[in-house]
């Protein structure tokens, strides 16, 4: 017996542990709003911070168009004169020289200079492609957010219809002895609250594999307890679409403007090719020793002639392909401009009717069926009516109840997908 007794104290104390440890867990997780997880997203995603170091490489070879060019250093022999005669007229003979020739080209300092403002210039299309990536990611997390919402949303439905059909058993067995209720009825009663603990795991998971999602977008640990704010009202607020067009969209859509200053890169590369008809200079200086002993030297300044026939044919058609560049991500951009407004103003229509479908069920579908509902229950308990009838409007109720939430999950997606393409936090 106290073997017994210890065994059973050991096993409440162990639920009472168990039961401690999760409320505790519970309790320490951090709520977030979506504000607050976007904001964590922004400065902790290791995706965003790519961006910092490409434009610190953008600079580094804006750096690196400042250099010349290496000097060049030859060491050789020198005869004057060489071949079958060795008389030089007048009794001298021909002298053969060790030579050394040290030769350097001076850079186009303008050609450097424009090529240090193509480079920087990269940086604009870094940031397109920081803010584009930010406004994926951002699209990704709201989507987590609302899922683990509506989830969350739909678990305070299923603890409610559960309450309901709890009191319709309990109501069911208190008159099975007085042959005032049948026990099939009381079984499929006890059934729904199977179906209801059912869906409460699958909605549970969805909650976790939301969560989830949100801990990896803001690099936090797959562990870390996070809460979400299900107070937040993201449902009924407005969306202003007036002031889009193709202004704001070359503004504010950064995969867009991308294009333009795509544009601005390939004109300063434009005017480094151009940069190639200068001609560039430099400097040559030969020093010999003779066998007698003696020195002497030679000092050759050198030109370019960038408008020899056979080298200008390459930057003027160098010069030709980049303007040919530049009018084609024109007609890209003037492509995908028009293409995001007929996605942002069929979207914005989806979101009109969406909100209009939702408050239909809000203020009509589901105050009929629980007044229907209620009516079953009143007349249940006054024993004019019977478990059946109620249980079928108990089940249409909790089915409309869930239905409600998956259209507003349907509506805040139609949000983010409008939100993604006007580039909206």
């Amino acid at each position: 017996m106290k073997i017994k007794s210890f065994i059973t104290g050991s096993k409440s104390l162990v639920v009472l542990l168990i039961l401690v440890l999760a409320t505790t867990r519970k309790t320490q997780a951090q709520t977030y709003t979506l504000r607050q997880v976007l904001d964590s997203i922004e400065t902790r995603n290791p995706g965003l911070q790519q961006f910092a170091l490409k434009t610190a490489a953008s600079f580094a070879q804006a750096d690196a168009a400042k250099a010349w060019m290496a000097p060049s250093v030859g060491v050789g022999l020198s005869e004057f004169p060489y071949g079958g005669g060795k008389d030089m007229g007048g009794g001298g003979m021909a002298r053969k020289m060790v030579m050394l020739r040290l030769e350097q080209m001076f850079p186009n300092f303008g050609q450097q200079n424009k090529q240090r403002d193509y480079y920087q210039s990269l940086r604009l299309q870094d940031q397109d492609d920081s803010a584009t990536m930010k406004n994926m990611l951002f699209a990704e997390a709201k989507m987590a957010y609302y899922d683990a919402l509506v989830a969350e949303k739909k678990l305070a439905v299923v603890d409610q219809q559960q309450k309901q059909v709890q009191l319709l058993i309990q109501i069911s067995e208190g008159r099975l002895p007085y042959g005032k209720a049948s026990l099939p009825e009381i079984y499929k009663a006890r059934a729904k609250l199977s179906d209801l603990q059912s869906m409460r795991v699958q909605l549970e998971a969805a909650s976790e594999q939301a969560v989830a999602i949100l801990n990896s977008l803001m690099n936090r640990s797959q562990q870390a307890p996070l809460q979400i704010d299900t107070a937040e009202d993201f449902a009924h607020s407005e969306i202003a679409i007036l002031q889009v067009d193709s202004s704001y969209i070359l503004e504010n859509r950064s995969d867009i403007h991308r294009a333009s200053d795509e544009i601005h890169s390939l004109r300063l590369n434009k005017k480094v090719v151009s940069s190639e008809s200068r001609p560039t200079f430099g400097i040559n200086l030969d020093n010999m020793r003779m066998n007698s002993g003696g020195y002497m030297y030679s000092a050759m300044a050198m030109v370019s002639v960038p408008i020899a026939p056979w080298f200008s044919k390459g930057y003027k058609s160098k010069a030709k392909a980049i303007d040919y560049q530049i009018q084609a991500t024109r007609k890209m951009q003037a492509g995908q401009v028009q293409e995001a407004i007929g996605v942002i103003q069929k979207d914005w229509l989806k979101l009109q009717a969406a909100q209009k479908d939702v408050q239909i069920f809000q203020q009509e579908v589901i105050p009929a069926y629980s007044k229907a509902y209620q009516s079953y229950l009143n007349a249940f308990s006054e024993n004019t009516g019977d478990i059946y009838e109620t249980l079928m409007a108990w089940d249409e109720l909790t089915m409309k109840k869930m239905q409600y939430w998956d259209k507003i999950s349907d509506l805040l997606n139609i949000r983010v997908m409008l939100e993604t393409e006007m580039q909206k936090d």
